[in-house]
């Protein structure tokens, strides 16, 4: 298990946004450790997740 990965500031944000939508709908509460593994679990269950990757370049920022 990862303790810490780090993100972009970019990246942070939409997480916030997402965390904040959640609560305002549901009224729960979650972190973004959580959220990440669900976003996680939903591409690895697509065929099409390694389409995300065929026309930008990859970048490891």
């Amino acid at each position: 298990m990862c303790a810490e990965l780090e993100i972009d500031d970019r990246t942070d944000d939409v997480l916030e946004s997402l965390q904040a939508e959640i609560r305002r709908e549901t009224g729960r509460y979650v972190t973004k450790g959580k959220l990440l593994e669900r976003i996680v679990a939903n591409a690895s269950e697509s065929d099409d997740v390694a389409s995300l990757f065929d026309e930008s370049p990859a970048t490891d920022d």
